[in-house]
């Protein structure tokens, strides 16, 4: 029975040793299969819509307008990184934004990201990319080489590869209270979350962070003259975006549990010194959301509790304990020293 309760022992705090160190960092991944749908909801003091009516496209700038945005996210198992047992996961992500009076849409954009299965962390393939297709559509931009070959001869496209640098989708399992770069679709580049503090949405506890977004030039693009308070069918504007991104983060499991964004867009042109306002308002996850994002946090969050600290501490004091029946059972065993 002593090497019973010795073997347990063994076995019991070699568990409580490979868990956390091991199993934990084997399962701590996003799943390679992904589909899912978050909605936020909001209001807009200005917005940008874009319309057919009558068989012409009709610009103009809405007032107080009620929005619904919708991010839906698939994974695509194209991409050859996209194998049983790889760390790199590549998702598919389209927003698109309408005006709810009428479904006019306001926005819609796409993008494809190659990331860290355990970190977040956005990946560059080897290489930078350029053999890849891991991150392809929108996450690669297309040139044209500076100059041709030969006289006459057309230049050669070549595409280069778009970083998305920082977080994406999700932050990294086991998060700290810590600031962390988190990338910005409209920027194009990562932006710092400040950690702001501990909070609880709907009995789970969540860490706060902020990303204020400065006053950033993100292209430029040709508008209707008369959208920008200037003459011409067709006048050169700049878009200038800022913002503010609010994150709500079930720590262990990465799990964005609540949004809010609030943004602010602009046009610029030297045809009028006057900025236009083309989007001020403000998004956040609907309640079936945050539900859904809720749910998500029960289903995983227990297991990884379980091998990443309970599990550990239960075989670790059973191990104890088994280890000293079997020393006091095995010392018990032995027989008493002979007398002369």
């Amino acid at each position: 029975m002593s090497l019973i309760f010795l073997a347990l022992g063994v076995f019991a705090v070699a568990g409580a040793v490979l868990l956390p160190t091991y199993v934990k960092p084997q399962l701590a991944k996003v799943p390679l299969n992904q589909e899912s749908t978050s909605v936020l909801e909001g209001t807009a003091s200005k917005v940008l819509a874009v319309k057919t009516v009558d068989g012409k496209t009709v610009t103009e700038i809405r007032d107080d307008a009620k929005l619904k945005a919708t991010a839906r996210v698939v994974a695509n198992f194209a991409p050859p990184e996209m194998q049983e047992g790889t760390d790199v996961a590549v998702w598919l992500m389209a927003v698109s934004v309408v005006d709810t009076s009428d479904q006019t849409v306001v926005s819609a954009s796409k993008r494809q990201v190659c990331f860290d299965r355990r970190t977040a962390e956005g990946y560059v393939p080897p290489g930078g990319g350029q053999e890849s297709k891991c991150s392809d559509n929108s996450s690669f931009v297309t040139k044209l080489k500076e100059k041709p070959a030969k006289e006459g001869e057309k230049p050669e496209e070549v595409q280069e590869y778009k970083p998305q640098p920082g977080l994406n989708f999700k932050f990294p399992f086991d998060t700290e209270q810590k600031d962390y770069q988190v990338y910005d679709d409209n920027t194009g580049r990562a932006v710092q979350a400040r950690f702001k503090g501990v909070e609880e949405i709907k009995g789970v506890e969540v860490y706060k962070f902020v990303q204020e977004i400065p006053d950033t030039k993100i292209s430029m693009k040709k508008v209707p003259g008369s959208l920008i308070g200037a003459t011409g069918d067709s006048v050169e504007a700049g878009q200038f975006y800022q913002g503010t991104i609010t994150s709500w983060i079930e720590p262990v499991t990465g799990i964005q549990v609540k949004q809010e964004q609030q943004s602010h867009q602009e046009l610029r042109s030297a045809a009028n010194p006057t900025p236009t306002v083309v989007f001020d308002g403000k998004l956040a996850f609907t309640d079936a959301t945050v539900d859904a994002m809720v749910k998500q946090v029960d289903e995983n969050k227990g297991k990884l509790d379980f091998i990443g600290s309970t599990g550990p501490i239960v075989l670790g004091v059973a191990g104890a304990v088994f280890l000293a029946l079997g020393v006091f059972l095995l010392a018990k065993r032995r027989p008493a020293p002979s007398r002369h």
